[in-house]
């Protein structure tokens, strides 16, 4: 029923780069010698950590990064309490994470590279920059609630997650290992202020289809287009 719904996503991303285009190639799933590997057959089991008092938006996008990874490995990395042993995926925004901060700071990224800025992240590796941890890590940071949650669907994506995993039921390319590319990667800030999802047909297929489903067009359903 679900491949019976018509959406168009209006998706608009600005020009501007800092560093290099997520667009470019910096995930793979066989080792080039050059990358991090963030998971192997040999160790699938890791930890995110996300601070508590980050954006409740960005700790829901945290749990669904969870979810793809076993979608993607059948392993699901466990949330952190600590930034250290066992971390390899570090979230968080400049707005609201001490911790993010000052990674950025030891990395000997400018401020400016976030602060103040409209939905932009960045995404880049860091060698054991995490106490009580010689581990490399994938940081993944946002100027703000929306730019680290665009961040945390850009990895889902990149891991072969796709956003119609649910609407669409299009399987998750299976993987035993991730590598990262090292380098720092974002899409700047978007062209525009707001991003849209369009849905079209809402009546009568849209509106049966969500009534018989969830009851009509409440939080259960608006859960999955927000995600998409």
């Amino acid at each position: 029923m679900k491949k019976m719904i018509t959406l168009m996503l209006l998706w608009m991303l600005s020009a501007q780069v800092t560093f290099l285009r997520a667009t470019d190639r910096w995930v793979s799933f066989q080792p080039d010698g050059g990358s991090f590997a963030l998971v192997t057959p040999q160790s699938k089991s890791f930890a995110i950590w996300c601070d508590g008092a980050e954006h409740k938006g960005v700790l829901r996008a945290v749990g669904n990064l969870q979810a793809d990874f076993e979608r993607v490995t059948a392993a699901k990395p466990r949330l952190a309490t600590e930034a250290g042993k066992d971390v390899r995926i570090v979230v968080g925004s400049w707005d609201k994470s001490p911790l993010v901060r000052r990674l950025m700071k030891a990395a000997g990224i400018e401020a400016g590279v976030l602060e103040g800025k409209n939905e932009k992240f960045l995404i880049t590796t860091l060698r054991a920059p995490l106490p009580e941890s010689e581990e490399e890590i994938l940081l993944i940071a946002g100027s703000d609630k929306r730019g680290t949650i665009y961040g945390i669907y850009e990895l889902s994506a990149r891991i072969g997650v796709s956003p119609w995993y649910w609407w669409m039921d299009v399987p998750a390319e299976q993987h035993d290992a991730i590598h990262i590319k090292r380098g720092v990667y974002t899409d700047g800030e978007p062209a525009v202020k707001y991003r849209g999802l369009f849905i079209n047909d809402e009546w009568p297929c849209l509106g049966s289809w969500a009534t018989g489903k969830f009851g009509g067009f409440n939080s259960k359903f608006y859960e999955h287009v927000y995600e998409l």
